[in-house]
């Protein structure tokens, strides 16, 4: 999905000339195939205000799980989407739709707010996942970027590297490598994304506890559909 940088007013940035359109309107847009960083700001108590423009077919690009809490909760988050642009991630909470608290709505009345919604752009409160942090590491010739996981989770950390001068630790769960969600990969797919990254890779890592209760909570279920709402 292409989105317009100026007209939504979204952080992102290229080094590459050559992913950058230009539109007859004047907007720039994320070419196709373009590799895309997009920064997370921290937010006062996690808690963000997003006024979204719409994609394409009227859509943010998330879908939503509501969870046993009765809490919504993002289950994916589309590569390029508006949503994914604007800081939304996987594991996030939904707060409120244009300004109506959503914890403990019925999903039936969550699905006519969104179809009734005209308006081009979506107004979101959410709230950050717990625990998260992002950990920018550099790789080192000779020690590599000095940490290993098993299943995703960090299981060691060698001294004197990048990784423990940035705080990397034991018993944390890679939940991102570069903004892109490894939840549910393979280690040997999740290496292979890190290594690709060059000389520094950014992890967001949350603890493996909150990690194990966030993935149970958004694991697919009988009648999944009953309770998930695309938007």
């Amino acid at each position: 999905m292409s989105v317009s940088w100026e007209a939504q007013d979204l952080f992102a940035s290229t080094n590459e000339p050559a992913c950058r359109d230009h539109a007859t309107s004047g907007g720039t847009i994320i070419a196709e195939r373009c590799p895309i960083r997009v920064a997370r700001f921290p937010a006062a108590k996690g808690i963000r205000e997003l006024l979204i423009r719409k994609g394409d077919g009227g859509k943010i690009g998330i879908t939503i799980r509501r969870v046993l809490e009765g809490k919504m909760i993002v289950c994916a988050v589309a590569r390029r989407s508006p949503a994914y642009l604007a800081g939304v991630r996987y594991g996030d909470e939904i707060l409120c739709h244009e300004d109506e608290p959503l914890p403990g709505i019925e999903m039936e009345r969550m699905r006519k707010m969104i179809e009734h919604n005209s308006r081009n752009c979506v107004k979101l409160q959410t709230k950050d996942k717990s625990g998260e942090r992002y950990v920018t590491i550099t790789r080192d010739v000779e020690k590599g970027y000095g940490f290993r996981f098993v299943n995703g989770e960090i299981t060691v950390i060698r001294p004197n590297t990048s990784a423990e001068q940035q705080g990397l630790e034991r018993k944390l769960q890679i939940v991102e490598v570069n903004e892109e969600v490894v939840v549910g990969m393979s280690d040997e797919d999740i290496e292979a994304i890190i290594y690709a990254s060059g000389d520094s890779v950014t992890l967001c890592v949350v603890p493996v506890k909150i990690y194990r209760q966030l993935f149970a909570s958004l694991s697919p279920v009988v009648d999944d559909a009953l309770f998930l709402v695309d938007m």
